[in-house]
């Protein structure tokens, strides 16, 4: 097939006009959303402590690299390494609390396996039918791949309940993100809602709320992330947001500037209905949440479900009809923006910090497993100057004579002076090599202005992640625009070209209890 690849540009010219922005709509609602006193929770609540969850990470647009974090100061909040297997799934949060607290009875373990397995064999199938027909025509391949699509479409609509039900069933009374939450949506404070806490509501929902469907889940998560970014108008969210999100949901591209109107035309109306779906889901989430029992938050999301399943199923014929447009525009070409001498440093530098940082944290790993049973936090994070670190005293500590701790502390201290040591000796020389490179760049463009040689630095760079990435998002193109695919197809594609990514997994967080006092 023609790789409709996806442009450096921004999304057609024409999205912008027809589209509906609902970042800005959000952050809008966000910021008006405002009153006078809070609802205190309920004093039974309190009982126990609050459990950590874990959140999964947020997948990247297409052909965008993939960051590296620093290690969490405490390993109770460290993800399980298990949860690299579920990264998109909407039982991802239940399931980590269960994981963290080894709390995953036998008969869970047994389902939770089962799926698994039954969804990797699914994963397969497509796998092998697109690798087979690589070398076929258009017609061929499609024609292979929507006869594949039917055979598995009851296979995959019962894998699709079975996650639905594993989530239910990891769910419970104590470990919900909502057990201890004293505040909620909507109740009158002086201050009214931030956007944090919205967002906070809106991705919660997405993986604790009854009464949702699939697809709604995974619009929730949209949700959350432009909130996230959102700005105060239509021009700050595209800024900070300039991707359109595009099935199987959350995956984010950009598509060519110079679309033919017509398909510019179905771009927007794209963009337009699922907007108004977001919104109304939005507002009905937003609306619900203090509600003051369960079920009529259940049975408000149910109403909303049934009225909005149909056209969730036009929308994702829509995108398909899009795809098939798509399919048909020559493939963008994207030029290097720098001389190829210049441009094999840039990559060769990219390479070189990627290197590094990998080979840092494998030596803190091992650090901090030679001290797992220390009293201590280890913490660290690679910044632009450098690697910060910190050790503590860490839980169990309170107990231990302060002569006693200094000789645990101290020499978990000096290993990562030295680590950080090693680190910066080798930053250091990537530093010095960035600068050598802005030099010949300025020579190349003639300009000694900052802002041009900082743009041909930054589409540079953007080139060589791009060469680099080329194979890793291989599948997680295919599963955004391959024509012929199921949605059903495409969302056992996308999670595992997810999991291929080896997304860092984040931290674990507290369930929430009392507001901030400020935003």
């Amino acid at each position: 097939m023609t790789d409709p690849r996806v442009s450096p540009g921004r999304h057609s010219r024409f999205k912008l006009r027809a589209a509906f922005c609902f970042s800005s709509v959000l952050a809008a609602v966000a910021l008006a959303q405002r009153g006078s006193t809070t609802r205190d929770g309920d004093p039974e609540m309190r009982a126990f402590e609050p459990v950590v969850i874990f959140f999964p990470p947020v997948p990247p647009p297409i052909d965008r690299p993939v960051g590296t974090m620093g290690g969490p100061a405490n390993r109770r909040f460290t993800a399980s390494p298990e949860l690299a297997f579920y990264v998109n799934e909407a039982f991802y949060a239940p399931l980590s609390t269960r994981l963290a607290r080894e709390d995953l009875t036998p008969v869970l373990r047994q389902r939770l396996d089962t799926y698994r397995a039954a969804k990797l064999a699914a994963q397969s199938q497509v796998r092998e039918a697109l690798d087979a027909t690589r070398e076929a025509d258009a017609p061929t391949r499609q024609q292979t791949l929507e006869t594949l699509a039917r055979q598995q479409a009851p296979r995959i609509a019962e894998l699709e309940q079975t996650a639905e039900k594993l989530r239910e069933d990891l769910v419970t009374s104590e470990y919900h993100w909502s057990a201890l939450r004293e505040w909620h949506l909507g109740e009158r404070n002086a201050r009214g809602d931030s956007p944090f806490e919205i967002s906070q509501v809106m991705r919660a929902a997405a993986f604790y709320q009854v009464g949702l469907l699939p697809a709604q889940r995974r619009l929730l998560r949209e949700i959350a992330m432009e909130l996230a970014v959102a700005g105060n108008d239509a021009a700050s969210a595209a800024a900070a947001q300039p991707y359109l999100f595009f099935p199987p949901e959350p995956a984010r591209v950009l598509l060519p500037d110079d679309l033919p109107a017509d398909l510019a035309a179905k771009v927007a109306a794209y963009q337009t209905k699922k907007s108004a779906l977001k919104k109304e889901l939005y507002d009905t989430v937003y609306a619900q949440d203090h509600a003051t029992f369960a079920f009529l938050r259940a049975s408000g999301l149910k109403t909303l479900a049934e009225k909005q399943a149909a056209r969730l199923t036009a929308l994702d014929a829509l995108a398909e009809d899009i795809r098939r447009g798509l399919v048909q525009q020559p493939p963008p070409v994207v030029k290097p923006p720098l001389p190829p001498v210049l441009m094999a440093r840039v990559s060769t530098l990219l390479q070189a910090r990627t290197a590094l940082q990998k080979e840092t944290m494998a030596k803190i790993e091992e650090l901090r497993a030679a001290y797992e049973r220390a009293p201590i936090q280890l913490g660290y994070n690679f910044e632009t100057d450098g690697l910060k670190y910190v050790v503590v005293p860490g839980r169990g500590a309170r107990n231990r004579p302060p002569e006693e701790l200094a000789r645990i502390i101290e020499p978990v201290r000096a290993a990562m002076a030295a680590i950080a040591e090693n680190y910066g000796r080798h930053f250091a020389d990537m530093v010095n090599e960035t600068e050598s490179i802005r030099r010949e760049t300025a020579g190349h463009l003639g300009s000694e202005k900052p802002p041009a040689i900082e743009a041909a630095l930054a589409a540079a760079t953007r080139y060589a992640l791009r060469q680099e990435s080329e194979e890793a998002f291989r599948e997680y193109r295919e599963a955004v625009f391959e024509p012929g695919l199921s949605s059903g197809q495409r969302r056992l594609l996308f999670d595992g070209a997810i999991e291929k990514l080896n997304l860092p997994l984040p931290r674990g967080e507290f369930q929430p209890t009392r507001r901030a006092s400020g935003w």
